[in-house]
Parts: structure tokens; sequence; C-alpha cells
């Protein structure tokens, strides 16, 4: 069976730290960047409403060696 590949442990910056050209990060978007980075294989859908991001849907394949 074939197992994730192993990823260094995700960090998180501080509150106040700005992305190249804007505003902080809101907690909804850092939700976003933590379920890609814990993903090995799947997809991460995000549903936006009216600017605002309202759902994380994270779908993960178990892949078995063949």
């Amino acid at each position: 069976m074939s197992r994730s590949p192993v990823l260094p442990p995700v960090t998180t910056a501080p509150a106040d730290d700005h992305p190249v050209g804007g505003a902080p990060i809101s907690d909804a978007e850092r939700a976003v960047l933590a379920a890609v980075r814990d993903l090995a294989y799947g997809q991460v859908e995000v549903v936006v409403h009216s600017s605002r991001i309202v759902q994380i849907t994270r779908s993960q394949k178990l892949r078995l060696g063949e």
C-alpha cells in the first residue's frame, strides 16, 4: 500500500502579516490554505457568496498500491 508523502509542518504567519500588495489574510483564507497544504491527493472546493468564503469542502483520495 502506498502512503501519502510526509509534508513539513504548516507554520502560520502572525496575524498582522500582509501578503504582497495587500490586506491581512483572513481566517477563512487561512483555512483554505491549510486544506490545500494538508492534502496529498484530492480536491478542495471553495464556495463564495458576496465575496465571502462561506464553505470549504475537501475530498481526499487514498491511493492504494498497484
